[in-house]
């Protein structure tokens, strides 16, 4: 009994009797559980009732076509494959099939290799799609519970130390050596950057539960880029780097968050500090079209490697070769794509070693 409950079920949809009876002969003695039906409207409620794992679907059936039972069937079915049989002159249809959600498909006349083959390839993706998903829902659970963890035994123990530190240095006062202000000074800066850490982390968790952005209106980007690049402007200086906009005052209006944008051009302008030496540049233009408002933050630095690119949005990642002043939380560039992603929009980036990096930001009009 337990044998037949772990077996694949497959539901075969076809108006042709000789079709479903060789389906069923063939995926039969492959050791599948089969369901054959020659009718559009008992195939989706045999499908709603059985949940099978494995739809062959008809392209042209009497009275619901094909196409019309793959668009319920994936709406009203998790996980389910489904194949559409198909005849030659029908590919046209079969591709649309395909388009619009079908894994794949079977044209007429089909052997029974064929056919064998066709339903091991669609159970192995249905089974590799769960494996994912169940992979994706472990990994937001560490997350959730990691955020936890943050948020509860880290934060206060941070705020304790800290006190403790800046209490020391008031109760010790001009009693400490030069080396053990300098320790403490070292120990008060790592203390700082666990604490924006765990504040970047949070954020990023309050951006994808929907409670960081919980307003939206009009917006004068202009305005926000403006207060982005005076936040920067005295560590540019401290540093001897140029910053530079070319920013039109009529730039379209856009729709978002305005604390959470300066929030992203700090970061982004921030992160060009890092790898710009001094009497470097840094240059912030924007321009628009008729779909989106672009905005591009250029730096004459060091530039990335491009082994490095595809991986920079990836919270904790660090580009390879940073030196211990460079060094942030791993965490600013996650929080400037998510919080773009809010927006509807995307951050881009392109670089060349020695001659800089480029990213632009795109907003929907």
């Amino acid at each position: 009994m337990s044998e037949k409950v772990s077996r694949e079920l497959i539901l075969v949809i076809d108006d042709e009797e000789t079709i479903r009876d060789g389906c069923r002969q063939v995926l039969e003695k492959s050791g599948h559980a089969v369901i054959t039906t020659g009718n559009g409207l008992d195939g989706i409620r045999i499908a709603r009732e059985k949940h099978p794992d494995l739809v062959f679907v008809d392209l042209k059936m009497p009275g619901m076509s094909g196409l019309e039972i793959i668009d319920v069937l994936l709406e009203d079915i998790p996980y389910v494959v489904l194949v559409v049989i198909t005849g030659y002159a029908s590919i046209v249809s079969a591709v649309e099939s395909m388009k619009r959600g079908a894994y794949d498909y079977l044209p007429k006349p089909f052997t029974p290799d064929q056919l064998r083959a066709v339903t091991k390839r669609g159970l192995e993706h249905r089974n590799l799609r769960i494996e994912a998903k169940m992979l994706r829902d472990a990994k937001e659970q560490v997350e959730k519970d990691f955020i936890t963890f943050v948020s509860h035994e880290m934060r206060s123990p941070l705020v304790t130390i800290q006190q403790y530190m800046e209490a020391l240095k008031i109760v010790a006062g001009g009693c400490l050596s030069g080396e053990a202000v300098d320790i403490i000074e070292r120990c008060d800066k790592r203390i700082r950057n666990l604490e924006d850490l765990v504040e970047h982390w949070l954020d990023i968790s309050r951006i994808d539960n929907g409670t960081l952005i919980r307003e939206k209106g009009l917006l004068d980007l202009p305005g926000i880029i403006t207060r982005g690049m005076e936040d920067m402007k005295p560590l540019c200086e401290k540093r001897e780097i140029t910053l530079e906009k070319d920013v039109p005052e009529d730039l379209p209006m856009i729709i978002g968050d305005g604390e959470s944008l300066v929030r992203v051009f700090v970061n982004i302008i921030g992160n060009a500090t890092k790898y710009t030496s001094a009497g470097g540049r840094i240059f912030v233009r924007a321009e628009y079209d008729n779909h989106y408002v672009s905005v591009s933050v250029c730096d004459t630095g060091r530039g990335i490697p491009g082994d490095n690119l595809p991986f920079i949005f990836e919270p904790f990642y660090r580009v390879k070769g940073e030196v211990e002043d460079q060094r942030g939380s791993g965490l600013g560039l996650a929080f400037c794509k998510r919080i773009m992603e809010a927006h509807g929009g995307r951050i881009d980036v392109s670089s060349e070693e020695g001659k800089g990096t480029t990213f632009v930001l795109r907003f929907p009009r």
